[in-house]
């Protein structure tokens, strides 16, 4: 399933977009696992002094940034890591809100995730940043639902040839959703999903259940094992690649563009 700091990142953006698009007040749930999200400003110039402001919720911080003359907003990630291996710790997935202003200013917010071992949960800490000399176009992404059921076929009959049936099992079920033949995962966990249309939908819960990148039990465990025993590593290791990148382009398709 997808990591629980894209899944919130994806969501803050999500339900930030519609709130705009709606004139209306974000409706964001936080999760069981979530103790605090808070927001870190830039500081701002006002008259003869500077002032800090941090926003203790998801729904102060959405006030903040119509306060401060929003205009869009859209998430940013990474298609392509180093070492898939990391991605099963906190602090990986190098995502950020980018937020864009009627001014032409551009800044965005960076997560930090930290665990509280007394409440037994996670406190996340987003702080903004300057985008010094931005595009002059704010980045699109195209839909790569056909780049993305391929690769989940040619993958599900990999995990076939190295025994590693539940993960086929895996990448079949994503397939399902793409076409909408499938019920929601992460519906079935109790998460809200994401405000966005159906097929926009449909593509990020594929998303979701096939990013199977992480420690343990993952992709990245026994498979890459199996198939170096099985002679099949460089391909292993091309779809493996491939998958990560269509993931990411289906979540930043199914976020942004619409």
């Amino acid at each position: 399933m997808m990591n629980g700091q894209m899944f919130q990142i994806a969501s803050i953006v999500a339900t930030s977009k519609k709130a705009l698009q709606l004139s209306e007040p974000i409706r964001f749930s936080q999760l069981e696992y979530e103790n605090k999200i808070e927001f870190i400003f830039l500081p701002q110039k006002k008259f003869l002094r500077t002032e800090k402001y941090t926003a203790s919720n998801v729904s102060l911080w959405f006030e903040q940034i119509k306060k401060n003359g929003i205009q869009d907003i859209k998430l940013l990630c990474p298609y392509s890591v180093k070492d898939r291996q990391f991605l099963g710790f906190s602090n990986t997935t190098e995502s950020s809100i980018l937020c864009f202003y009627k001014s032409g200013k551009v800044t965005y917010f960076t997560a930090d995730w930290q665990f509280d071992s007394m409440q037994k949960k996670w406190n996340i800490l987003y702080s903004e940043h300057e985008w010094t000399n931005p595009p002059s176009k704010k980045p699109y992404f195209e839909n790569n639902i056909n780049s993305f059921r391929d690769v989940l076929l040619s993958i599900k009959e990999l995990a076939k040839k190295i025994e590693c049936e539940n993960f086929a099992n895996i990448f079949t079920s994503a397939i399902n959703l793409l076409d909408g033949y499938s019920e929601y995962p992460d519906e079935k966990y109790g998460l809200s999903l994401p405000p966005i249309p159906q097929q926009n939908l449909q593509m990020f819960e594929a998303a979701s259940i096939s990013d199977v990148f992480g420690a343990m039990g993952s992709w990245n465990d026994s498979p890459a094992y199996m198939a170096h025993k099985k002679g099949l590593s460089e391909e292993y290791e091309t779809l493996s690649s491939e998958l990560l990148k269509n993931v990411r382009l289906a979540i930043l398709y199914a976020i942004n563009e619409w």
